[in-house]
């Protein structure tokens, strides 16, 4: 049986005390048919000095240095435009993976063609050491609360069909946007019940704490360009109507809900403005 090889995704910028850790539990996976795929984002200290004796050292470990800091959209696509794998597993330079983590996520992804995402259930360490405590997938919830962390296994094919990381999310979340883009081409999401990923804790700002001080942009962003999901998901229409309630006992949803009034107004205005159209012309 032909064993697909699998790229391990590792962008790093700044990351020099961790980067080190990242690439070890990629090494030490159980998995055989495996490379690595390092990029120094233009660090600013000696990160690239520390992926370069990793390549010198281990024959499947490409490593790319980017001429000026470019982020992670950018950093993430190029580098698995240049991978040789079948499945792509991103992997943060701050962040581990256990050992049987490929091996699993690939049989699942090999067994089940009408799946397209496949995680695990995650612990954070560092600053916090305890489970990370994430909702079970649900289509329908994941529109109001990404419950997928990037480090997920998924077929480049299927990558490259979603139109990859966009640059509209390059203040974050493009993870949750690509696994957004995946449910709008059919596919399912599946988590492995057993604690495989580590979430690095940091007590100094991360790149997700900015983010969350962006989150209208953010919200912005994934509405207006997955608009389609969130108007034929179930639960929406319900969600809609009952805003004020919702408001009151879930603080969370307001923003979101104060973006989409007027999406869905401009989205109706111009359905009878076509439909007036076609009907004048007819």
């Amino acid at each position: 049986m032909l064993v697909k090889k699998v790229s391990i995704i590792i962008p790093c910028y700044n990351q020099a005390e961790y980067v080190k850790d990242a690439i070890l539990s990629a090494i030490n996976q159980t998995y055989q048919n495996i490379e690595i795929v390092c990029i120094n984002d233009a660090s600013t200290d000696n990160s690239g000095e520390i992926i370069k004796s990793f390549a010198d050292k281990y024959k499947d470990i490409l490593f790319f240095e980017n001429n000026r800091n470019v982020g992670v959209v950018y950093t993430r696509n190029f580098a698995i435009d240049a991978c040789r794998g079948e499945y792509i597993l991103p992997l943060d330079a701050d962040d581990t993976i256990e050992p049987t983590y490929v091996e699993k996520a690939v049989k699942i992804l090999d067994d089940n063609p009408n799946i397209g995402i496949v995680y695990c259930k995650a612990k954070l360490f560092g600053n916090k050491n305890m489970p990370w405590d994430l909702e079970d997938f649900d289509k329908s919830k994941i529109l109001y609360n990404n419950c997928i962390f990037c480090t997920a296994l998924f077929r480049k094919t299927d990558f490259l069909r979603a139109g990859k990381y966009k640059d509209y999310m390059e203040l974050g979340y493009e993870d949750y946007d690509l696994w957004l883009s995946l449910l709008e081409l059919g596919f399912d999401a599946y988590r492995i019940d057993e604690f495989l990923f580590n979430y690095r804790q940091h007590s100094e700002y991360s790149r997700t704490t900015i983010c969350n001080k962006e989150l209208d942009k953010v919200w912005s962003a994934i509405i207006k360009n997955h608009i389609d999901l969130y108007l034929k998901d179930k639960c929406f229409w319900g969600k809609f109507f009952l805003t004020d309630n919702i408001k009151e006992k879930h603080k969370k949803y307001k923003k979101l809900f104060n973006i989409l009034l007027p999406i869905i107004f401009v989205e109706t205005i111009l359905l009878i403005l076509l439909t007036v159209t076609f009907l004048v012309y007819k």
